[in-house]
């Protein structure tokens, strides 16, 4: 809540699965140029005793800071957006996740979009933070990849100037709407998770707004911090991508490369098994792979300028095969629990 007599330019909701890195994120948040000018609203519970006594303290020392103790059996994330939207006084809100550190001047970048009459919701640049461990570093830096195609457009600075993107360019951990819009959409569907700032995202640019992405307005986000978590991670990517085609959003044919390729890799692979040409056309997708592979790696390496950066070679696979046969699973077996347990 935000202080009495006081409305805040901007309401920033903070959806916690209660995980100790919370501290980190709203440290950031209060230590920010116009923190001021804000209200931050936790919404969720908080299991770790440091971490809650840590938002109590903070609850407690600044009045802009309001915790909201709840926890959803159905539509978790959705609801606690929902939550903090609802109570939020000002008449932009904002979104970010709970394992972020924002920018000193992140609340500047994010209002000031806003003064563009035509801008309906904003998006920001997700960037991987130095100190994170080798294998999150590794996730991180494949997900801005040309591997990853558009999507590593939102894990890169990409230039100075504000510009308008299309729906799919929004990333969930960094984004702020105005809150009439949040209205009119009725909020964030609760059946979709994670993607439901996606199906937003779609229902707000089909009757008319426009989404923007603004360079400056970066965060750090901290990526999975091992190859298990990272696979369920795109795995869900990849599910929710065909959920949100079943709802009816627009189909970029780019999103299901990773599904086509996949399907000519089983192909090849059970015909390796009956004939010559089978071996032949597994290994020439193969080698086409590793190939395009090797020239995105070192793309990569060459723009960080670190040589162990190169071991993306092998988490690019990753990515690929745990987002191509999700998009499979979802298809054939649809309605995959994808949530994560609160903390």
């Amino acid at each position: 809540m935000s202080a009495p007599g006081h409305r805040p330019k901007l309401s920033i909701v903070v959806p916690t699965m209660g995980r100790p890195i919370l501290r980190k994120t709203l440290a950031s948040l209060l230590s920010m140029k116009q923190s001021g000018e804000t209200e931050i609203l936790i919404c969720g519970k908080i299991h770790d005793p440091e971490t809650r006594a840590f938002v109590e303290s903070m609850a407690a020392r600044h009045p802009q800071v309001s915790w909201f103790p709840v926890v959803y059996a159905e539509g978790d994330s959705s609801e606690k957006k929902n939550l903090g939207w609802r109570k939020a006084a000002a008449d932009l809100v904002a979104f970010v996740d709970d394992d972020v550190v924002v920018a000193e001047d992140w609340v500047g970048h994010v209002v000031s979009a806003f003064s563009n009459p035509e801008v309906g919701f904003v998006s920001g640049p997700s960037l991987v933070p130095e100190d994170v461990g080798f294998w999150a570093r590794l996730a991180g830096l494949t997900l801005s990849s040309r591997a990853a195609g558009y999507v590593s457009e939102r894990y890169l600075h990409g230039g100075l100037e504000p510009r308008e993107v299309k729906w799919s360019r929004l990333i969930g951990c960094n984004m702020a709407f105005r809150k009439s819009l949040l209205e009119a959409l009725g909020g964030f569907r609760s059946d979709f998770w994670p993607g439901e700032e996606m199906i937003a995202a779609w229902q707000a640019c089909q009757s008319g707004h426009k989404l923007y992405f603004i360079p400056g307005a970066f965060l750090y986000h901290y990526p999975r911090e091992s190859m298990g978590r990272f696979w369920k991670q795109i795995f869900g990517y990849g599910a929710t991508r065909i959920r949100l085609i079943r709802a009816g959003v627009e189909v970029e044919p780019s999103s299901l490369v990773p599904g086509v390729w996949v399907l000519a890799l089983s192909v090849a692979l059970v015909l390796s098994f009956f004939s010559s040409y089978g071996v032949y056309l597994l290994g020439a997708i193969l080698a086409a792979y590793a190939m395009v592979a090797a020239i995105i790696t070192a793309l990569k390496v060459k723009e960080t300028g670190k040589l162990s950066d190169g071991l993306i070679f092998l988490t690019i696979p990753v990515m690929h095969l745990s987002y191509g046969i999700a998009q499979w699973v979802e298809f054939f077996r649809p309605g995959k629990d994808l949530s994560e347990a609160s903390g």
